[in-house]
């Protein structure tokens, strides 16, 4: 019977939960691997050659279209006709609502085992169960892959992972073949968006980094960003004394993955691109404000990255609206740029 597992999350989460897929694949070499996850997420969940059936949830196009719920049941009844030998939710849930929805869906799926993590009521919808506490304080891929030897996972060596489609190679490779790079001068690339905008340093700020790393190292300048995220990389580019290659709103997720992967250094705020360029090893300076670099710092080598955050008593923080900012606010220009003057020496 196959294993299904459950990561209804964002693209950086699955990234994350890249090293438990393999643990469960090690430890059921003979099943297939079935994984339900977000539409978000699923472009680069294709790459993963240890997932046999992928299932995509309209998860996040709930917030704008209540429509997708007809979807969402569709998806669960269809995975209702199927007899899994253990269904596993790898991610942990943050509230009693959340714990309720995830238990109706569980309630609706088949197994003779259910793995989840006991929070909130949810443990009274499975069989085995993850303790409360599973995720505090720890990095998540470690919170993740404890669910993962739950369930009988064998662990491997190797860290998080993540690949592209080869179209994207042929798409963007120009930009990085002899030509078209000076073989003398670092390829930068700024993220400057996040999921939330209090995870955003301010872009003129990334403006003034991406000039003085141009004048500092003659670096090449990249901005980054998603179809939501066009009119901040513009903003910068237009804000900067120098040229950059703008390709906001241009990359599909795949493309995304390939450029970073080509990079000398990504300067990136807390979100999912920090996590691709972790899982290739790419140099980074991470920026967080309000977050949890403990739960969800760069997993990958020390030299491979730089963490700038504030350590004030109000942050960590899920407040969703913050007169100060401090936290933020308080990241200069100067820090950043010194950052990725040691990540591009090292």
């Amino acid at each position: 019977m196959p294993v299904l597992i459950v990561l209804i999350a964002g693209i950086g989460d699955l990234i994350l939960a890249s090293k438990s897929f393999r643990a469960i694949r090690n430890g059921f070499p003979d099943s297939e691997i079935h994984l339900l996850t977000s539409t978000d997420a699923a472009p680069l969940a294709r790459q993963y050659t240890y997932i046999d059936q992928l299932w995509e949830f309209p998860i996040r196009e709930l917030r704008s279209r209540k429509s997708v719920l007809f979807d969402m049941l569709k998806i669960a009844l269809q995975l209702r006709k199927i007899e899994y030998a253990m269904i596993i939710n790898l991610h942990p849930v943050a509230t009693a609502r959340g714990a309720f929805q995830m238990g109706l869906l569980f309630s609706l799926l088949r197994a003779p085992v259910k793995i989840a993590h006991d929070y909130k009521g949810f443990g009274l919808f499975v069989n085995k169960k993850v303790p409360a506490d599973n995720f505090r304080n720890r990095h998540y891929v470690e919170s993740f892959l404890d669910v993962a030897l739950l369930a009988g996972g064998k662990p491997d060596s190797k860290g998080i992972e993540v690949y592209y489609n080869l179209t994207s190679k042929e798409k963007w490779g120009y930009l990085f073949n002899e030509k078209s790079i000076n073989q003398h001068s670092p390829t930068v690339a700024i993220n400057p968006g996040s999921d939330q905008p209090k995870k955003r340093l301010h872009p003129d700020r990334l403006a003034d980094i991406a000039d003085r790393l141009v004048e500092q190292c003659n670096a090449r300048i990249i901005l980054l960003g998603g179809p939501g995220e066009m009119s901040i990389s513009q903003h910068i580019q237009d804000t900067m004394n120098h040229d950059a290659i703008n390709l906001a709103g241009k990359l599909t997720l795949n493309d995304l993955v390939y450029i970073i992967s080509q990079l000398d250094l990504l300067i990136t705020n807390d979100s999912a691109p920090m996590h691709i360029a972790a899982a290739l090893n790419i140099k980074q300076v991470a920026i967080f404000g309000p977050g949890y670099p403990e739960l969800f710092r760069p997993y990958t080598s020390p030299e491979n990255y730089i963490l700038i955050y504030k350590s004030l008593n109000c942050r960590p923080c899920n407040n969703n609206k913050c007169d100060y900012l401090s936290c933020i606010e308080s990241i200069t220009v100067k820090e950043v740029v010194e950052s990725a003057n040691i990540l591009l020496n090292r």
